[in-house]
């Protein structure tokens, strides 16, 4: 610790470990998969090691993040250290460039608009924030060069990316190329995921900013959410309304008429005949597309054409952009990837999605770095989230930290007699849940949250709770802005509703204890679809493990990361309770205890009352006559 820049005036408990294993993992050349619990300091312990180094070495520290949201505290740990030792380090916070645009007439595009858009401006030259910032002609660009000179003489040591845009905007210049030149003579580079996970995205960026990844420590923060968000990331899909759209554009333009929609439906259904998925070929849909008597090549192009054309015109989104992007991933052949054809409901919509399956091929990359971090609270087991990203075997330490918090402040229960197995789903079943929960909430003082395994769990049990004062309940496909404004109402009282795996129980802090009892109610296992039996079959024959890391273990991770949300520091006190008789099994438990003592009960109102009430955890169990395991 004597050589290791730190900004606090002591180190917390367990936080001296992580730090001296970082320093040793950097200095020879290693990853680190760490499972470090909440309030270890994971930020400061892995920031402060890798900052030392790198400053030493010449190297550049990429600090990655799921969400825009949790990029401040790795600046704050910069900005800290910086001031703290008087050093020349520079971070800089990275979002894409649609998210730092100050051009009016592109902020309601979509992604794929925006950025159509966007290109087609700097191509043309008329884009004044470019040219300010970068400039067209070589006076432009000299006098760009200036104007960044002085931004960075008062840059200090970090700056969010909100005051760098502000700073764009009073100068009438882009403040993503800010960003890039800044990111070209940063220490530390703090950015998403998709900065360097997205292959085409990856080696552009890099390009840009004059950065190599053999020269670069990688620290990725949440770690356990990264598999599945490039899994995503790397998907794709078209489905009914999307090409309904299409028509409707194509229409608008005055293109010649392709009626995409209808045979589309009519394909699906004489596919699918009685299934509700199948898998197919690549080639069976190619098939359909050569019914239109084009090369696809062309068929390509004329979406994307008609697809700028609409925006060009109407300044909006295009769903022919899509379809475009769709259909030239859909031609390339991929290891790890399967193609499902499926119906949407029952009224005759249909969707065609091209589905991969192994992160690795886009995250292998991370063994070319000089080293990688990977931490998260919940990184359990260790070996599954180094297979499934991919990390040398031989080059990869697996470590797991103790959580710092006092037993005695929470109190962890498993609810015997109830489960939210697919087989046991009923009215019935419902009912009884909404009757556990009611009593739950009325042995508790304000601040109760449920996190559900589905919207579909969640919207069958909520109306039937006798509690429907001040229910706060989480929607599909809520904004950012609806749901900070929910959690914000959830800080002034009410019962918070959410669903595990959501925004609302990942990556939200409740620092000033909103929540005192955590009601993980039932374990978010995917439904049984052709996608997850193939995940299960790949991860089967890949690393021979292919129910656990393709189905129970990502479901488990869910409810620790729910349940985690109570207990963000030394001083917070919480009741947990996993309400479903499967988090006793072994093969969920292994992961679920990570030092965790748990009271097994048909009855946790009793002690969820008796935590909040006068007696001691201690007294509990034998108080009330269940078991402990």
């Amino acid at each position: 610790m004597d050589n290791i820049y730190f900004r606090h005036s002591s180190v917390r408990k367990f936080q001296n470990e992580l730090i001296n294993d970082v320093y040793e993992t950097v200095s020879n050349r290693q990853h680190l998969v760490a499972h470090a619990p909440t309030g270890t300091g994971k930020s400061d312990a892995v920031l402060s090691s890798a900052l030392t180094y790198a400053l030493q070495n010449n190297l550049t520290i990429f600090f990655l993040t799921p969400k825009i949201s949790q990029h401040k505290i790795a600046l704050e740990v910069v900005k800290g250290i910086a001031e703290k030792y008087n050093l020349n380090a520079r971070a800089i916070d990275m979002v894409g460039r649609r998210y730092a645009c100050i051009d009016e007439t592109l902020s309601d595009l979509d992604h794929e608009g925006f950025y159509f858009s966007c290109e087609k401006k700097r191509k043309t030259e008329t884009c004044e924030y470019y040219g300010n910032a970068r400039g067209y002609s070589t006076l432009q660009e000299a006098k760009a060069h200036a104007l960044f000179e002085k931004l960075i003489q008062n840059y200090g040591a970090a700056k969010t990316h909100s005051e760098m845009i502000a700073l764009g905007k009073g100068c009438s210049a882009c403040p993503y190329e800010f960003m890039l030149k800044t990111a070209s003579i940063a220490n530390v580079v703090i950015a998403d995921y998709y900065h360097l996970m997205i292959p085409q995205i990856r080696d552009i960026f890099l390009l840009k900013i004059k950065k190599k990844i053999e020269n670069s420590i990688i620290i990725i923060d949440e770690a356990h959410n990264l598999a599945k968000r490039v899994r995503d990331h790397l998907s794709s899909t078209i489905n009914t309304f999307l090409l309904v759209r299409a028509e409707k554009e194509i229409r608008l333009i005055g293109a010649e008429k392709l009626e995409i929609y209808e045979d589309f439906n009519k394909w699906a259904k004489d596919q699918l005949k009685s299934s509700r998925e199948i898998l197919v070929s690549k080639d069976l849909f190619t098939e359909f597309l050569k019914s239109y008597k084009t090369e696809l090549d062309e068929l390509i192009l004329f979406f994307e054409t008609a697809g700028n054309d609409f925006i060009e015109r109407t300044n909006k989104k295009s769903a022919c952009i899509k379809i475009s992007k769709f259909l030239k991933d859909w031609l390339k052949e991929e290891k790890g990837s399967i193609r499902v054809l499926r119906k949407l409901g029952d009224g005759g919509y249909y969707a065609l999605v091209k589905k991969f399956l192994d992160p690795s091929i886009a995250t292998s990359f991370l063994n070319n770095s000089h080293s990688t971090i990977l931490m998260s609270g919940t990184l359990l087991p260790l070996e599954m989230h180094r297979d499934v990203i991919g990390l040398d075997l031989w080059r990869t330490r697996l470590k797991k930290y103790k959580s710092p918090f006092a037993e005695n402040n929470s109190i962890n229960l498993i609810v015997e007699g109830v489960t939210t197995k697919y087989s046991k789903r009923s009215f019935e079943l419902y009912t009884h849940l909404a009757s556990k929960i009611d009593k739950i909430i009325n042995s508790s003082p304000d601040g109760v949250a449920l996190f559900f395994p589905s919207y579909k769990v969640l919207n069958s049990v909520v109306p039937l709770m006798g509690s429907k004062d001040n229910l706060l309940v989480q929607r599909e496909k809520m904004t950012p802005s609806e749901v900070a404004a929910l959690i914000r109402k959830f800080k002034d009282g009410g019962i918070l509703c959410g669903v595990q795996g959501g925004s609302l129980s990942e990556g939200v802090d409740y620092a000033n204890e909103e929540i005192k009892t955590a009601v993980i109610v039932g374990i978010a296992l995917e439904e049984p679809s052709l996608e997850t039996t193939a995940l299960i079959d790949y991860y089967q024959e890949k690393y021979g493990k292919g129910w656990e890391y393709g189905y129970t273990y990502p479901a488990v991770i869910k409810a620790v990361q729910a349940a985690g949300r109570g207990i963000r520091k030394e001083t917070d006190r919480a009741a947990i309770v996993f309400m479903d008789e499967r988090f006793n099994w072994k093969n969920y438990k292994s992961i679920l205890e990570d030092g965790r003592r748990f009271i097994v009960t048909s009855e946790p109102e009793k002690y969820v009352k008796n935590f909040w009430g006068e007696n001691q955890i201690s007294n509990s169990s034998s108080n009330l006559g269940t078991k402990t395991s």
